[in-house]
């Protein structure tokens, strides 16, 4: 589906909502984490993180990681300034 697409803004209203751990994975997915390293983040299993990066497509309309970053930017859903300096920060401590 090309980002040009018509269809891509129309996202049924029903399935958007994302859960807070699924919110949590989308932000460390738009940062360019691999799944591996989602999951030592957050500290859960590669396949659980794999199960909400799939939940994650499904609910934004999307096919692959950038896609969900790019969606969930034009969305307001993610907020990557605050996201990638609360980031840096906590990379200092």
């Amino acid at each position: 589906m090309p980002l040009d697409s018509p269809n891509i803004y129309q996202i049924p209203p029903k399935t958007l909502p994302l859960t807070p751990r699924e919110h949590q994975v989308l932000e460390e997915l738009a940062l360019g984490s691999s799944n591996k390293l989602i999951a030592k983040n957050l500290s859960i299993s590669t396949y659980t993180v794999d199960g909400y990066v799939k939940e994650i497509y499904r609910k934004l309309g999307v096919r692959n990681r950038s896609m969900a970053a790019v969606m969930a930017l034009h969305l307001g859903i993610l907020d990557m300034g605050s996201t990638a300096l609360a980031r840096s920060q906590q990379n200092r401590v």
